[in-house]
């Protein structure tokens, strides 16, 4: 999908706080509210904008925990079974496949040490595919932010 200048606005202001009238958003790019209301609703439709969603403060909950992950051996079927029982997993919040020395980097939420402990049992050492792991408890949170970075029109290669 192409997004335009004002789209990329509303996108913006939308990731800062969705909760805004389109009246408020219009005034901020330039739009009548009827246009932002018909721009939101295509970023919608077309699956650039996923979910409106609440933040919770996993602080105010638990611990955030940061898993590394090093298969013993690498297989298509060992990424695709490992995969499916991270999405089902309510604790993990996000499961990375990523490049390097480390397979997988998931990010957890859970109620405390012991519970995470639990999980490790249950869910890694007890998959013979998992060669190690390492966890990192989040003690304090120096940035935390959902908005992706969008580009403005003169970096997007439109005219400014």
């Amino acid at each position: 999908m192409d997004l335009d200048a004002f789209d990329r606005h509303l996108l913006r202001l939308l990731q800062r706080d969705n909760r805004q009238s389109h009246d408020a958003l219009g005034e901020q790019v330039g739009l009548s509210s009827s246009a932002v209301r018909r721009r939101v609703q295509r970023l919608r439709d077309s699956g650039v904008i996923r979910a409106d969603v609440a933040l919770v403060d996993p602080a105010r909950l638990g611990i955030t925990v940061i898993t590394s992950i090093r298969f013993e051996k690498e297989s298509t079927a060992t990424y695709e079974a490992f995969k499916r029982r991270m999405r089902a997993a309510p604790a993990i919040a996000q499961c990375y496949t990523v490049t390097g020395d480390i397979d997988v980097i998931l990010i957890g939420h859970f109620p405390d040490l012991a519970d995470y402990e639990c999980w490790v049992a249950d869910e890694l050492l007890s998959d013979p595919a998992v060669a190690r792991s390492t966890a990192n408890v989040v003690y304090r949170t120096v940035k935390y932010d959902t908005a992706v970075a969008i580009a403005d029109a003169s970096r997007a290669g439109e005219p400014a």
